[in-house]
């Protein structure tokens, strides 16, 4: 084994266009998949001197990643992902380096959207004076050089080098001709703009840096820290701000990046990373195109579960963005987002448009997240509620408990309503308790019957056809045995638990640095709980204090092949 070299990097670079970016090479340290919580004899955690886990050199941006890029290069959204197959989601993420790989059909639809962004950069006036930062006069080589250097350093996320100038002035040379329409110097910049976006220095977030430094660590240069500071907080390239820093040796200290992080996450891009983070842990692309059984749920279309999307989008930046708020609050707040379609539902009062606002909920029957009625609805079947499919997602999402999937051929068929059995909880009750099922169900039915006051599109209800409902449970969180009775004690155990603030932590940490968790992650993410919960579990902090961890400023050395 040996180590990657930038030579030896730049040579897996040195084809033109899309077609160099054949896949992505995660590296996938020794334990990558191993529980975080157990560090292992071979790990021992110094405070301050943890060791940065095992992260790729080249990382794919995502779609959506893409799309932002694109919009802020050139002042348009223009969505020329929307023909792209979407990307793979890995253990709970869609932009885990490991999966982010560069298929022949995605390279030709790199192609053809750079074809077609390149065309409309120049036809469109307004997005040409986005990017032209001169005039062109005579044969325009001057100006289209300018326009090289500058749009250059945006779309490589650092300054070009002086060969990689060269070759994109002689592609503008190339670009007369090659077009139907346009002038000279447009054919040219198109030309210019077609390559630059299937460059893999675009495709890819690329990190060269290899020197070592007294601890054999690699310390990141400054581009390549601000290209990692406006993936993981805006999920988007570095504006001219951070270039700055980045070229100044500002982004060379923790304080330098704790600066540049504020500035960024008071700035409106950060509503972009906040949403994808949120939309995945959550699983919120279940909440839309939901269907209900009309004849109990009259009035369930499309728009009502648009509705719920949105609200839950909207209490999220709500939270981390106006009230400045921690993971309770996140948990807790008492707060909707509500319109005319939302407003039976939540069975609040009022003259409701279209236009979701800011309503005060019931605080005995509503508490944040888990009781807003995307969740409720997403986790619930056509015409029932499913504690099931509740308590599974408090589990794994919530608690980040390792649950195994459900053996094959299971018979999913709750019992009929008869006899004995006359609520939800008695037919899930009675379904999961062979011993067989208990190991699991033990775990999952706790947590998903504190639900059963509302419906299978979370309206509250006192009773289940004509029978009260019992939403008590006892179940363990970490070495702690909790009781509860309904969603809202429920809801504020989880707030107050240790457990739960790590495994939200734990997910952004696998979250904002792109791969599955290593054992030697373990001592980062215990030192930014110890570190989170003094403060309070601030959700702003903890975006902060990733980016001051080694792991977020270092890279580990990465071992290659012979």
């Amino acid at each position: 084994m040996k180590r990657s070299t930038p030579r030896m990097l730049l040579a897996a670079l040195a084809l033109s266009g899309a077609a160099a970016c054949s896949g992505s090479t995660a590296h996938d340290g020794p334990g990558s998949v191993d529980d975080p919580d157990d560090p292992g004899p071979e790990v021992q955690c110094a405070p301050g001197a943890t060791a940065p886990g095992p992260t790729p050199r080249l990382t794919r941006l995502t779609h959506a990643q893409y799309d932002n890029s694109i919009r802020d290069l050139f002042g348009k959204d223009m969505r020329a992902s929307a023909s792209f197959l979407a990307d793979p989601a890995f253990e709970g993420f869609d932009n885990n380096a490991k999966g982010l790989t560069v298929s022949d059909r995605l390279a030709r639809d790199y192609r053809r959207a750079a074809e077609t962004i390149a065309a409309d950069a120049v036809a469109d006036q307004a997005v040409l004076g986005n990017i032209l930062p001169c005039a062109p006069e005579g044969d325009g080589a001057a100006c289209a050089r300018q326009l090289i250097e500058e749009l250059g350093k945006r779309v490589y996320r650092r300054p070009l080098s002086a060969e990689q100038a060269e070759a994109y002035a002689a592609a503008y040379a190339r670009g007369d001709g090659l077009f139907e329409s346009g002038t000279p110097f447009e054919q040219g910049i198109r030309h210019v703009i077609e390559v630059m976006l299937q460059s893999p220095h675009f495709l890819y977030r690329v990190e060269l840096s290899e020197e070592l430094d007294s601890e054999q660590i690699i310390p990141l240069d400054g581009y390549e820290v601000a290209t990692r500071l406006s993936y993981l907080l805006w999920n988007s390239l570095p504006d001219d701000a951070l270039l700055a820093a980045a070229a100044g040796g500002a982004l060379g200290t923790p304080e330098g990046i704790e600066a540049e992080a504020r500035r960024m996450l008071a700035d409106r891009k950060a509503v972009s990373a906040l949403d994808d983070f949120h939309r995945q842990w959550l699983h919120m692309s279940g909440y839309a195109d939901l269907t209900k059984d009309p004849a109990l749920y009259e009035g369930f279309d499309a728009s009502v579960s648009s509705a719920m999307l949105a609200e839950t989008q909207e209490f999220i930046r709500h939270v981390i963005l106006e009230m400045e708020g921690d993971y309770r609050t996140l948990m807790t707040a008492p707060v909707g987002f509500v319109n005319d379609k939302l407003a039976p539902i939540y069975g609040v009062e009022g003259s409701f448009t279209s236009e979701l606002v800011e309503t005060p909920l019931d605080p005995a029957e509503r508490a944040g997240l888990l009781t807003q009625a995307g969740f409720l609805s997403s986790h619930a079947f056509f015409d029932k509620t499913s504690p099931i499919h509740r308590g599974v997602f408090i589990q794994r999402q919530i608690l980040c408990a390792d649950l195994p999937d459900p053996p094959a051929n299971i018979n999913t068929e709750l019992p009929p309503i008869q006899g004995e059995i006359r609520t939800t909880r008695d037919q899930v009750e009675a379904h999961t308790s062979p011993e067989s099922c208990n190991f699991c169900h033990s775990k999952i039915n706790p947590p998903g019957f504190a639900f059963e006051h509302f419906d299978a599109v979370g309206r509250y209800r006192e009773g289940e056809d004509g029978e009260p409902i019992d939403a008590t449970g006892t179940m363990k969180i970490g070495d702690a045995e909790v009781r509860f009775d309904g969603a809202v004690e429920l809801a504020t155990q989880l707030a107050e638990s240790p457990v739960a603030e790590r495994c939200y932590l734990t997910n952004w940490y696998r979250y904002g640095n792109a791969r599955q968790l290593s054992r030697e992650d373990a001592c980062t993410i215990e030192e930014l709980d110890a570190k989170l919960s003094a403060s309070g579990y601030n959700i702003k902090e903890l975006l902060v204090a990733l980016t001051q961890t080694r792991t977020f400023r270092y890279r580990a050395v990465e071992e290659v092949d012979q």
